[in-house]
């Protein structure tokens, strides 16, 4: 107990200390270790920053960590270093796509790293999932705004149910009745784990104690505006009936030809008093039950197409050693003895959505290649028969950790990050320590603003769009 105490206290001694020692020795700033040690890197030393419980600090290139070996497949899994960043804490590199296809179903996978440590660790892989949609298997595409005036895990999974409907070309907005606050301004639809996560975190934060669903309804028209190719699902709890304003809002979309829909939950809920909300061909439903619920909700969205793939999984092996997914934004995760599984359920035509995944790096020889060997099954809906189809992920074992970090890819980076920041993919930075390590926010900014000016660099249409997704969603979460 002395020795933490005198730790924590050496600990606040140099961060008061940290600047004038800087400007006096004229070296870089010490960085403060997990021992309690400070640590003066001499000007032009090579290395890293490494994110730790403690925050950002230095490593030298030297200073080689002791390789990760786990004897059994239940030994936890740990990292030997933090997560690695480029000193400057600026990417300049960005990913180009692994693509493993077959007709109607292709993945385009995007690795965090192409030089992987030698002492074993992990990477960070953004899975685009892609269902190219045949002339008449898919609508149009829709604006989608999701108002929730309900609480609890209900309205969580009654929304994740909606954006499960949607495609390619769907935009998506979320709006909370409790304040009239955006959750999630409009964004492709692909990007629905982002959604999916700030919902999370925003249903899960905040109190229900008032309610202004008319001035979240008068937002909503803000995000999508009124008229055809918008649609409006409200959620509610059944708790508080609509007011005069609020159906007011409601007719306003309506008269545009924009179809409202309200989906109310618990015992005894009169639909009869939230039908005056249901405008323009919307409908509206009240129940008790969770699976007639789930039904309405699939009523008021229409599936962006029909199904074409079920039971979709995608395998990770690691070659020469068998790698593991630890952790994924969507979908769910089934450990092998010699590889990992991520199971991503069904596909629709015309669908499109990002997940990011961790997956584990075994120890190797400096130098020698490592490859992720993903293969996708999956039932064919129009046919009855299996498919499998395999790419390879290439990588290199690498021991010096400045080159790794050079070598990092900010895209990925930056949009696992953000995932991290709406408590999804929570251990990919540090795991539960990262708020004594000053909060995943601060982190996810970084990346942000790093991923700007990537685009800015690049000029690549799809990273200025990432860049700007990212930056709209930390802006509106951040309160």
């Amino acid at each position: 107990m002395e020795r933490m105490r005198a730790v924590q206290l050496l600990r606040v001694l140099a961060m008061s200390i940290i600047p004038g020692l800087a400007g006096l020795t004229g070296c870089e700033a010490p960085f403060l270790g997990p021992d309690g040690k400070l640590t003066f890197p001499e000007n032009g030393a090579r290395g890293a920053s490494v994110l730790t419980a403690n925050g950002l600090e230095f490593r030298d290139r030297d200073d080689i960590p002791p390789r990760v070996v786990h004897r059994t497949v239940d030994e936890p899994w740990h990292a030997p270093v933090g997560f690695i960043l480029p000193r400057n804490g600026r990417f300049v590199e960005t990913s180009r796509p692994t693509v493993a296809a077959t007709t109607g179903l292709a993945f385009a996978l995007r690795p965090s790293d192409s030089r992987v440590p030698s002492w074993g660790g992990e990477v960070l892989v953004r899975i685009d999932i892609i269902a190219p949609a045949a002339q008449g298997t898919a609508r149009m595409g829709e604006r989608l705004v999701i108002v929730v005036d309900g609480s609890g895990v209900d309205s969580m999974i009654l929304a994740e149910q909606a954006l499960a409907q949607l495609g390619a070309y769907d935009r998506i907005a979320v709006v909370d009745a409790t304040d009239a606050r955006v959750i999630v301004p409009l964004i492709p639809a692909n990007h629905r784990s982002l959604a999916e996560a700030a919902l999370e975190k925003r249903l899960r934060n905040s109190s229900r104690a008032q309610r202004n669903l008319s001035g979240a309804m008068f937002v909503a028209r803000n995000l999508v505006g009124a008229g055809p190719g918008s649609r409006v699902l409200v959620l509610s709890d059944g708790k508080v009936a609509p007011s005069a304003p609020a159906v007011a809002q409601a007719q306003a979309f309506g008269h545009a030809g924009a179809p409202v829909s309200v989906v109310a939950s618990g015992p005894g809920v009169d639909v009869s008093v939230f039908a005056a909300l249901a405008q323009g061909g919307g409908l509206a439903h009240a129940s008790d039950d969770a699976d007639s619920r789930a039904g309405a909700v699939r009523m008021a969205v229409p599936a962006a197409g029909m199904t074409v793939f079920k039971d979709v999984v995608l395998t990770f092996a690691g070659n020469p050693a068998p790698s593991h997914v630890l952790e994924t934004s969507g979908g769910g995760v089934r450990w092998r003895v010699d590889s990992g599984e991520l199971l991503l359920g069904d596909v629709i035509a015309g669908e499109a959505r990002t997940e990011v995944v961790r997956v584990t790096v075994p120890p190797y020889v400096p130098g020698e290649k490592f490859t992720f060997e993903v293969t996708a099954h999956a039932h064919d809906v129009s046919t009855g028969g299996e498919r499998s189809f395999t790419a390879e992920i290439p990588c290199v074992y690498d021991d010096d950790i400045e080159r790794i970090a050079q070598s990092r890819f900010g895209d990925v980076i930056a949009y696992a990050s953000a995932l991290a920041t709406l408590k999804r993919l929570d251990a990919a930075f540090v795991g539960d320590d990262v708020d004594r390590a000053g909060g995943i926010w601060t982190i996810a900014r970084m990346h942000a603003k790093s991923m700007t000016l990537l685009a800015r660099d690049t000029n690549d249409r799809a990273i200025i769009e990432q860049a700007e997704v990212l930056n709209a969603l930390l802006a509106v979460t951040d309160r």
